[in-house]
């Protein structure tokens, strides 16, 4: 059981191909601190669950017949607190992983992970962080300089008193990490631990108001630093 909380995570399955899907539940079930109580394969299917049982994180496959992931992920994000929502596919195409984020997902993982990494990301979802694949974090870059290319420059009022309590290297941080860094990279680059990057990391995401890594690099593209 994790710290977090006093009870395993719900969580919600949905994936079109049954046999992954009895896998998927089989090496959850065995994590002490998550518990599969739905296992379904359509969308429909998934929303339809939801009515009835209460969830945490719902771990949805993108391509199903009927109600695919993605709008099953936008019709969940429309409810009254809404679970997290982890996507999974085999696909590692920018197209999917812009829809799905753009759905409101806070995970992103490929079918081939390692099932631990697929746990190890319900955790920390319901945690309220987010989670992507090691290889669709360039996409994830790419799609918010687009997203964010017409809007440069303009950030709330907290956001920018944030950037003005910013120390010389927090802000060396934030441009790195804007530039598509990972924490190791970024303690190279500044001769520094990873340790010490962790800790600015967190500084940061207090400072700016921001949820996540992602947030960071947009905040920092809206105001025209990176």
């Amino acid at each position: 059981m994790t710290a977090a909380c006093d009870r395993p995570i719900r969580v919600l399955l949905a994936d079109d191909q049954p046999l992954l899907l009895a896998s998927l539940r089989t090496i959850l079930d065995a994590q002490a601190e998550i518990d599969v109580v739905e296992a379904v394969e359509d969308g429909d299917a998934a929303l339809a669950a939801l009515d009835r049982r209460l969830v945490d994180v719902a771990v949805l496959d993108i391509r199903m017949p009927g109600t695919d992931g993605i709008t099953a992920a936008r019709r969940i994000a429309d409810r009254a607190s809404p679970p997290k929502v982890v996507m999974l596919t085999t696909f590692d195409s920018e197209d999917l992983v812009r829809a799905a984020l753009d759905a409101g997902a806070q995970g992103f993982l490929l079918k081939d992970a390692d099932p631990a990494e697929l746990a190890t990301a319900i955790r920390l979802v319901h945690e309220g962080r987010s989670v992507l694949a090691s290889g669709v974090t360039g996409h994830v870059i790419r799609a918010y300089r687009e997203a964010v290319a017409h809007s440069a420059g303009r950030i709330s009022s907290r956001a920018r008193q944030g950037l003005a309590m910013l120390t010389p290297r927090e802000l060396d941080v934030l441009l790195a990490l804007s530039d598509g860094a990972s924490n190791g990279e970024i303690a190279t680059v500044l001769g520094v631990g990873e340790a010490t990057v962790k800790t600015h990391m967190s500084n940061l995401l207090i400072k700016l108001d921001c949820r996540d890594r992602v947030a960071l690099v947009v905040l920092a593209h809206r105001a025209g630093l990176a």
